[in-house]
């Protein structure tokens, strides 16, 4: 009796033990599944604004891009991201 009282908690522990492994498994592939998700929005955020800046850029009357912005010039300011305040006010 003693004996099988025993190995019942043996197997209830080794059923207990995989549930859990289960469990973090299915959890760590969530975790990386959403994680892989957010890479992949950033990244194709990340390519398209560095499309709309090559698109954006001048081209002279010769079809070439303008040179570099050396130090001493002044970078135009462009905000593509909508504020905080203004996304409120809509």
């Amino acid at each position: 009796m003693a004996d099988d009282l025993l190995i019942a908690i043996i197997i209830a522990g080794f059923g207990l033990s995989g549930a859990y492994m289960r469990a973090a498994y299915v959890s760590w592939r969530r975790n990386h599944a959403a994680e892989r998700k957010r890479e992949v929005s950033l990244h194709e955020l990340h390519s398209d604004r560095l499309w709309r800046d090559e698109q954006d850029t001048p081209i002279d009357a010769k079809g070439a891009k303008p040179a570099a912005i050396t130090e001493g010039e002044a970078r135009p300011v462009v905000d593509r991201v909508p504020r905080h305040s203004e996304l409120q006010s809509n």
